[in-house]
């Protein structure tokens, strides 16, 4: 048996991480690069085990460059969104938290929105926005109060007036939206592991739709859908320079890196998937339509969408109803299966949850063990 102990030197010498632009904390991805080093050579060689002794001072330095990193992904996402809803909005909007949950029971959704100030967004993780504004509430069943369950969370950029003459746009709203962190640990696993690749390979698991792995996103919601289109060509034409998108912004909020997108322009398009004018057959099955694209700003990746509102509005009734929890309980099964088929998949989902979520413990799948030391 190799015995492999991992020690902070050894992750800051590791190679770039193929996930630097998702996880751009310097300790986490080259973390995940060493870990991606060590799934190869299992892959080469199947029949030696490995064991992974991870020194305590490097789970807790992981741990904290995740949150780090977070936090720092969330804030880059809230300026952009402010950016682009001044853009639209003459600089004038309003930001309202949105919550959706279900009761203790799980059949029974609901949406609870509130009016926060800049402050309150930028002074907390999103995760914690949406379970504070939960704990304000409780549900009574047979005499006891029971706490309520989130599903999800998003901020809205409301415009202040929506009467035409002064809001010609034809931008409803814009919201925020940043995964949970507990689902992070999985996309992070997906991605090392090639999972939509392995999915589309596998007939086993064709059945299962392609799980986006994006993290931060921005939607735009339009009156319709020829807004829509307008809307999408304005925003790749829009300045790095524009004096909106940077009217309410200090100088020192973001380190805006230019080089990184086309000359004086405020976006980079990486990808643009067009759900509203493709043909027939390449529509997506739920009804759900949209422009979508990945953008890079300021050295990150975002998902942009541009959604007519009446889609908007059958989104978010997917989301607090049990569509959207029979999809979550799908790729939890999907998972769930391909760990069993591919026990080193189990095996590094188990290492990243206990590395992510701060569970420690000893464990080992057929070729490969960890232990906390």
């Amino acid at each position: 048996m190799d015995v492999l102990t991992l020690t902070m030197g050894q992750v800051l010498s590791s190679v770039q991480s193929p996930l630097s632009m998702a996880m751009d904390e310097p300790v986490l991805h080259r973390f995940i690069a060493y870990l991606t080093e060590k799934k190869s050579e299992l892959e080469r060689n199947p029949g030696q085990h490995i064991k992974l002794e991870l020194q305590h001072e490097l789970v807790a330095s992981v741990r904290h460059s995740f949150r780090q990193n977070i936090l720092a992904g969330e804030k880059h996402l809230h300026i952009l969104a402010h950016m682009l809803a001044s853009h639209f909005f003459d600089g004038e909007f309003e930001l309202h938290s949105n919550v959706i949950g279900t009761l203790p029971d799980g059949n029974r959704p609901f949406l609870i929105r509130e009016r926060i100030t800049r402050e309150i967004l930028f002074s907390q993780p999103d995760l914690d926005l949406g379970n504070h504004l939960l704990d304000n509430f409780r549900y009574q069943k047979d005499r006891a109060w029971l706490p309520l369950e989130l599903s999800a969370n998003f901020v809205e950029y409301i415009p202040r007036t929506t009467a035409p003459l002064t809001n010609t746009s034809g931008v409803n709203r814009l919201t925020s939206r940043v995964k949970a962190e507990e689902e992070l640990w999985n996309k992070v696993t997906d991605e090392l592991f090639r999972v939509d690749e392995l999915v589309s390979r596998d007939k086993h698991f064709r059945q299962y739709s392609k799980y986006v792995k994006d993290i931060f996103g921005v939607k735009i919601v339009c009156d319709d859908e020829p807004t829509c289109l307008r809307v999408h060509e304005r925003l790749k034409a829009i300045k790095a320079d524009d004096p909106l998108c940077r009217s309410w912004l200090p100088a020192s909020s973001v380190e805006q890196k230019p080089h990184a997108i086309p000359p004086n322009k405020l976006l980079g398009y990486v990808e643009v998937k067009d759900y509203l004018t493709c043909a027939k057959e390449q529509m997506k099955k739920t009804g759900w339509r949209a422009l979508k694209s990945v953008v890079k700003w300021n050295d990150g990746l975002f998902e942009l969408q541009v959604q007519p509102l009446a889609n908007y509005y059958l989104e978010l009734d997917h989301m607090a109803g049990p569509s959207h929890s029979s999809f979550k309980s799908a790729r939890d099964r999907m998972r769930e299966d391909l760990a069993q088929q591919y026990p080193l998949y189990g095996f590094y989902r188990q290492l990243l949850k206990m590395l992510f979520l701060g569970n420690e413990s000893y464990f080992e799948c057929e070729n490969a063990s960890v232990a906390i030391v």
